[in-house]
């Protein structure tokens, strides 16, 4: 059989191109393997920083703030209006489009719960309108929201545990990827030698195929987008390709051919790694390096270097590989810097404050003291309201650089969120310190501005709590301070408080009141004293007024004043008024049983006419009992008409289409407008106790009370005097023509059996004869 001919093998020119393209494969196979996995590095570097982390944590953050304003907002506490509270609530709906849609939340975690964050989103605003009409009190918007709230809470932790999770698999496939870079660098740099040796052997061949080779190989080692130089045993370069002359700033290579690295301008670093892979025969794992030019640019590199050996183990060159990562690192910076700063203000935010804060206090030195100065913008909210967001900014900024001028080195100004700020003050050797520079905000931010044409005093609180006095924890402190700066406000704000533990203690008598609240509301231990309001003309019993009142177990009989204001501010007057309506509905209707008309009235918080709750309350007390809408008298206070007059008279109106009276209590004492009583139809108005007190001496109470008396009659309403103690009182009553009083001269707060008791009495009895 005759033998098949194998022409390649004989002819020189196709066994060259043979040689050649084996050469070119492995070279450009080479260069790929190395070129993936420096990206696949890159990838699983960039992958261990997601942005989307902070997205999830910043809008978990935001949702804990708003669900706090919630509460806070519900409690009534001071600064806690409406208009914080949706600011919290539109800070919450901004940070859930970020997530998805930034460009960096391509993160499987997010990728798979994308929709449920879009129907977050969609139900965060579905709650819009129950947000915009809450008031304090209102328990079914308030559940609305609440339960949206709770769940966007354990899905936003599900999804911020996912993203962590994602990157700590990613930090750990970079770290075993970085491990395995090297060797790869160096398998490719085999690579590339072997490719070298076969173009060397085609240059025996021929000079024309050898040039022709050398020029292929240049091709390929210039179209590289990374910076590659090989040196000989000396530390001198043999090679360059383009993209390592831009990183040197040279022109041509044979600027460099020859020279040693430094000769170039390049740190000690590059012949140091040079030197040590000559010494020790092995490469230099990838790792990060600063090129720094003569004109004061730097860029980032990621290096890497290794040995080229021969085959009889001689080492025949060093090959350094640079890839310029400055943009990278650069968007690094940039995201870190965004997620621990805020954007108007550029100042530290929450996270780093407290980042930094739980730092030196892991390191305070014994006998020094960390201040926490918590600080709130007085006034901030009319500032915003009147002269619009533009100029608040302007506010937030001035106020900011106020506070900067005053601060040592090594102090922490902090942007909390809204108006709020917090400096961080270590290392301090006496408490005077942290007074005195407490004190100098005061005064700074008491100073005024000159704001887009506008003359602004806004002024500033400060609450100051000290490590390690007051504790040694983040949350310690800030909670301490906080309550510091609340005394400070609800002091007549601009001034500077530090914090005591007896501030904590009211806090807690405070808690503790509102949980024997709840629990008396339970236990039956709220009760209702009646005390009687006589007609002046002949004396008769013309109704009653109900009063609360709490027996405590321990405490014995509890103030109104003490427990009232604890319940309207977390909420329980809700319940509480529920409870008083249908005592007092109730008993009105037990007397009537008994012959004994007696119409009972009862007071009810502004917030529930605020909210306009109010009618709703009364229909459904009247609806459970029975009672006939002529039995009851609804009292309010002038506070009505700074909440919301408009609601206000629409409450009004349906209580009296109902056939129930209304009342304005306490006439005269607080905000009191002829304009309101213009618009707002009262059946009874009763002056306040204050101005019966001096009525016997003639003078401008006197005055003042028959110019009251005659506004009332020429509005077709009833006036009834509290107060009443004196009969030298009654007596000046009955000549300016009240219609009714009321006061101890005449009947103390009192049971349901002896109110009825007294009012079975016939007119002439010792007490009507006192009124009459």
């Amino acid at each position: 059989m005759p033998r098949l001919s194998r022409p390649w093998l004989r002819t020189p020119g196709r066994t060259t191109a043979a040689l050649l393209l084996a050469a070119g494969l492995l070279f450009v196979l080479s260069v790929g393997v190395s070129l993936q996995r420096a990206r696949e590095q890159l990838r699983l570097e960039a992958g261990s920083q997601r942005v989307s982390i902070w997205f999830s944590t910043q809008a978990l953050v935001e949702l804990h703030r708003f669900r706090v304003a919630l509460l806070r907002f519900d409690r009534a506490d001071p600064g806690w209006d409406k208009d914080r509270l949706l600011e919290r609530y539109e800070i919450l709906l901004s940070r859930l489009p970020l997530l998805v849609g930034a460009e960096e939340a391509n993160t499987r975690s997010v990728l798979d719960h994308g929709d449920i964050v879009s129907g977050l989103q969609m139900a965060l605003e579905q709650v819009e309108a129950d947000v915009l009409t809450l008031q304090p009190g209102a328990t079914v918007p308030l559940a609305r929201i609440d339960a949206v709230a709770q769940e966007a809470d354990l899905l936003l932790t599900r999804l911020n545990l996912a993203l962590h999770t994602e990157r700590r698999r990613a930090v750990e496939e970079a770290r075993a990827s970085a491990r395995h870079l090297s060797l790869v660098f160096l398998v490719s740099l085999g690579g590339l030698l072997l490719a070298a040796l076969l173009l060397l052997l085609l240059v025996a061949r021929g000079a024309r195929r050898a040039g022709q080779a050398e020029r292929t190989l240049r091709v390929l080692v210039d179209a590289l987008p990374i910076g590659v130089a090989a040196f000989d045993e000396e530390g001198r370069i043999v090679l360059v390709n383009d993209a390592y002359l831009g990183l040197a700033r040279l022109k041509q290579e044979a600027e460099a051919l020859g020279r040693r690295p430094s000769e170039l301008g390049a740190g000690s670093a590059v012949e140091e790694d040079i030197a040590r892979v000559l010494s020790h025969r092995t490469a230099v794992p990838p790792q990060e390096a600063t090129l720094n030019y003569c004109d004061g640019t730097t860029r980032t590199l990621l290096v890497s270097t290794a040995p080229v050996f021969a085959g009889n183990g001689a080492l025949l060159r060093v090959v350094r590989v640079a890839l310029d990562v400055t943009e990278q690192r650069a968007a690094d910076r940039r995201i870190r810097h965004l997620a621990e700063h805020d954007t108007l203000t550029d100042l530290p935010n929450r996270l780093l404050f407290g980042s930094h804060l739980k730092s030196l206090l892991g390191r305070a030195e014994p006998g020094r003291m960390v201040a926490v100065h918590c600080i709130d913008l007085d006034h901030f909210k009319e500032v915003n309201d009147s002269l619009g967001h533009p100029v608040g900014d302007q506010l937030l900024l001035a106020a900011s650089a106020r506070m900067r001028g005053a601060l040592r080195e090594g102090d922490m100004l902090a942007r909390l969120g809204g108006d709020e700020f917090a400096v961080i003050q270590p290392n301090l050797a006496a408490l005077s310190e942290a007074r005195i520079l407490a004190e100098r905000l005061t005064e700074l931010l008491g100073q005024p501005y000159r704001l887009q044409g506008y003359t602004l005093r806004a002024g500033a609180s400060i609450g100051t709590a000290l490590a390690p006095e007051h504790g040694m924890t983040v949350e310690a402190l800030l909670s301490r301070a906080d309550i510091a700066l609340y005394r400070a406000k609800a002091g007549g704000r601009g001034r500077a408080v530090l914090f005591s533990m007896e501030q904590e203690e009211g806090l807690r008598e405070r808690r503790r009141i509102e949980e024997d609240l709840r629990q008396a509301l339970g236990r039956g231990e709220l009760t209702l004293a009646y005390q009687p309001k006589f007609r002046i003309g002949d004396g008769s019993i013309k109704g009653c007024e109900a009063l609360l009142r709490w027996t405590h177990p321990e405490r014995g009989l509890v103030s109104p004043s003490l427990f009232v204001p604890v319940a309207e501010e977390t909420g329980l007057i809700h319940p509480i008024t529920q409870l008083v309506l249908d005592m007092a509905c109730r008993q009105a209707m037990a007397w009537r049983a008994q012959g004994l008309h007696l119409p009972v009235a009862v007071n009810l918080s502004a917030g529930h006419f605020s909210a306009e709750q109010g009618v709703r309350l009364v229909e459904e007390a009247l609806a459970a009992t029975g009672c006939d809408p002529a039995l009851l008298e609804v009292e309010v206070t002038e506070g009505v008409f700074l909440r919301s007059a408009e609601a206000a008279s629409r409450s009004f109106k349906a209580l009296r289409g109902m056939g129930v009276r209304v009342a304005l209590d306490d006439f005269g004492t607080g905000y009191s407008s002829l304009g309101y009583l213009q618009h707002l139809a009262f059946d009874v108005i009763k002056v306040d106790r204050t101005f019966i007190a001096g009525l016997e001496e003639a003078g401008p109470g006197r005055r003042i009370l028959d110019a009251i008396l005659r506004l009332a009659h020429g509005l077709g309403a009833e006036v009834v005097a509290e107060g009443v103690e004196t009969p030298g009182q009654l007596a000046v009553l009955r000549q300016l023509g009240c219609d009714q009083v009321q006061g101890f001269l005449l009947g103390r707060p009192m049971t349901p059996t002896a109110l009825a008791e007294l009012a079975a009495r016939p007119p002439g009895s010792p007490a009507a004869r006192s009124a009459a």
